[in-house]
């Protein structure tokens, strides 16, 4: 060794000697105890505020140099509920002192008992700590904080041989906001942190709040390790085990576990999440998650997510979201399956299965540019049974809107249709197709439905499916491109064949004939009232050689016929009204549907109607003359013979919803009169009060108390079925 590193290393030897000398002497002769009243005078001088020492102080200074103190608190400030703003039972905190020397900071253990901190707000929007850093100088602080913070920092070389915090408290009660929360019971358990190293940590927190309202137990456990740099962290065997309730957790209590391995490194900019597992009320997730380009603007993202097979049923009724549904079996089996992909503006989802009871459905998902949302959506489903979701027969469906304030706004019509701004921004590319659809018991298939959107059109084409060997198809357009909404539709159904849906819906033979349907409609405008007002187009249908069960026309019309005559009518009634064609048009111009060529033929009957349909009010005005023009041999009789020809004119008028229907009694009178008949006469010299029955029964208002009231008559009879048929 030369003599010139001799010197050196002696000089450096001698200065850490009289150093340490120094130091021991500062301990032995020095008391921290002594000056306890002073650093609380200072305190008090600068803040106004109590600094109480509870214990010793205790210094230690070689191999370690550390701080030991008994019970510390500081006084709230002025006008605060709570004595102290903050106070802990004990701490101990000691570092080594040589490791200093090298730029390295090694702790042994940092031990904390019971500290408690209040932080709180007072209703004029004053905090417990204003008086202890003025707003402006926080700023000024975070400012600087944050400058550097960006400037570069070197490596911090740090070890801690534990970190043991016992029962810690903090509390933010705000009086401004009238909301409590806290952390109750915090402890925090960290064994040998060392960079680069794999180290335990366990964490226990008690949080409360009033808003929401909810009260949680968490424990966090995990192996962690983070790089010298803090820009490398991994996290093994991660636990994270939430028992919650309160009014603002679903179902007012739930338990939920979150397991797996994470980890992020910052100077590559990726991140991974594997082993992901959430299990909460009877469901379990599993999935992934892996990220890059975290330190620049090309980030990305993607991953998988499964759900197993659970009761979806059972996990609603846990979280307070009970479900009744017609099939008990029904939400029993839902599982669920995917792959994402995106980036801070885009997400994508590909390979989506969902398994819903005996249902299979696949599909994808994208959106991409939230601004001006660029949609892609495709849908696949092989049979689904909506009758099993419904609620039971007989559940009272449960009203979830304000009925006043919802009949208003109906009232007003003023109820927004169409987003207008968002279509406008919509790019859009949806497909829909289901193999087999069963909805009040009918069986549809092939659905398809096809919407596009762009530059503020949206397209509905086709919209198309079959139904008991009839087809259906149709194609919409919504332009928001102008002042107002323009919507157009065009429709039609050929071929359905009336019988056989009749089966599928009821069972029974309740109708019957090939059915036919078409419509083109025109209309503008962003709420009912204008779109009714606008409406323009035409539509048309027609049904062949076909019945509607449950009533015979013929013979009730015969019947009416006999108590207005007091003749007696043949009794032939087979329960069913056969008709050979019902058809009709009507153009639509300005919300008003205008119809001139009702036409009904059968075997026995001729029908034939005009009038009009109002929209805007929803009112109807409409007249129909019913002919009888044959007889069925053998059935009919004197009664039935003087039927023939006969026209009995009625008038449907009133609300679209509930019409009235009733004889046109001056005409009718007077085609009896004409017809030889001494009826009209008679009733009304001889019975007074007949005339006005027969109204009131079409019209469906009845004597309060009368017999009528409890009796079903022929003409009542009579007018339900007109009411049915047209």
């Amino acid at each position: 060794m030369s003599k010139v590193a001799k010197i050196i290393l002696g000089a450096v030897s001698a200065l850490v000697l009289v150093v340490g000398v120094a130091m021991v002497l500062a301990v032995v002769l020095i008391n921290p105890n002594d000056y306890k009243g002073k650093i609380a005078d200072a305190v008090r001088d600068k803040t106004g505020r109590e600094l109480v020492f509870d214990g010793d102080l205790e210094l230690s200074v070689f191999p370690w140099i550390g701080v030991r103190t008994g019970g510390i608190s500081l006084s709230n400030a002025p006008g605060f509920s709570e004595k102290n703003m903050f106070s802990l039972k004990s701490a101990d905190v000691s570092l080594k002192l040589l490791p200093l020397i090298t730029g390295n900071i090694e702790l042994r253990n940092v031990d904390v008992a019971d500290l408690q901190l209040f932080l709180m707000r007072n209703k004029n929007g004053v905090t417990n700590w204003d008086d202890l850093a003025g707003k402006e100088k926080s700023k000024k602080g975070e400012q600087k904080e944050e400058k550097q913070a960006s400037s570069g920092q070197p490596e911090l070389n740090l070890s801690v041989g534990g970190v043991n915090v016992q029962n810690a408290r903090v509390v933010w009660d705000d009086r401004k906001e009238d909301v409590r929360q806290a952390v109750d019971d915090c402890d925090i358990v960290v064994e040998g942190f060392s960079p680069g190293s794999p180290f335990d940590f366990n964490v226990h927190v008690a949080l409360s709040s009033t808003k929401p309202e909810i009260k949680a137990d968490i424990t966090t456990t995990g192996k962690a390790s983070i790089s010298a740099d803090f820009k490398q962290l991994g996290v093994k065997g991660l636990s994270v085990v939430v028992d919650a309730s309160g009014k603002a957790v679903p179902g007012g209590k739930g338990k939920v576990t979150l397991t797996g391995d994470a980890a992020v490194d910052m100077l590559k900019g990726g991140a991974d999440i594997v082993g992901l597992v959430l299990e909460a009320y009877g469901m379990r997730a599993e999935g992934s998650l892996a990220a890059t380009g975290l330190n620049s603007k090309s980030q990305r993202f993607s991953g998988d997510m499964s759900i197993p097979g659970f009761n979806l049923k059972e996990t609603l009724e846990k979280m307070g979201m009970e479900i009744k549904t017609a099939d008990s079996k029904a939400l029993t089996s839902v599982g669920m399956s995917f792959n994402y992909a995106g980036t801070p503006k885009s997400v994508e989802i590909k390979d989506l299965q969902v398994n819903l009871d005996e249902t299979s459905i696949k599909g994808l998902f994208s959106i991409a540019n939230p601004d001006r949302p660029n949609i892609v959506a495709q849908l696949g489903i092989d049979k689904i049974n909506v009758d099993s979701y419904l609620p039971p027969a007989g559940e009272k469906k449960v009203e979830t809107t304000d009925k006043k304030s919802t009949e208003k706004k109906a009232e007003e019509g003023k109820e927004e249709l169409v987003p207008v701004e968002q279509l406008r921004k919509l790019t859009l590319k949806a497909d829909l197709n289901i193999k087999h659809l069963i909805a009040k018991k009918a069986n549809i298939t092939d659905i398809v439905v096809r919407a596009r959107a762009k530059d503020g059109v949206l397209t509905v084409k086709p919209a198309s499916f079959n139904l008991a060997k009839g087809a259906f198809t149709s194609s919409a357009v919504v332009d928001v491109r102008g002042k107002l909404p323009v919507m157009s539709v065009t429709a039609g159904l050929t071929g359905l064949d009336g019988a056989d849906l009749s089966h599928q819906m009821t069972g029974e033979d309740k109708f019957s004939g090939m059915m036919s349907f078409n419509s083109g409609l025109k209309t503008s405008g962003n709420d009912m009232k204008t779109v009714y007002a606008n409406l323009n187009g035409n539509l048309g249908f027609k049904v062949l050689d076909g019945y509607v069960s449950g009533f015979d026309i013929l013979y009730l019309a015969g019947d009416a016929f006999s108590v207005l005559t007091g003749g007696v009518f043949g009794k032939r009634d087979s329960k069913r009204t056969e008709f050979g064609e019902v058809s009709a048009t009507a153009d639509i111009k300005n919300g008003i549907a205008d119809n001139r060529d009702l036409l009904l033929k059968s075997p026995l009957l001729r029908a034939s109607g005009a009038g009009k349909v109002d929209l805007n009010s929803m009112q109807i005005d409409y007249a129909l003359d019913a002919k009888v023009v044959g007889t069925l041999e053998g059935q009919g009789g004197k009664g039935m013979d003087d039927l023939i020809g006969l026209t009995v004119p009625m008038t449907i008028k009133g609300d679209v919803t509930d019409p009235s229907v009733m004889v046109d009694l001056p005409r009718f009178a007077a085609i009896l009169a004409k017809s030889g008949f001494k009826v009209a006469g008679s009733v009304i010299e001889g019975v007074g009060d007949v005339l006005e029955g027969i109204g009131n029964t079409f019209s469906g208002k009845k004597k309060s108390g009368s017999e009528e009231d409890t009796k079903k008559n022929p003409v009542q009879e009579l007018g339900g079925a007109i009411k049915k048929l047209f």
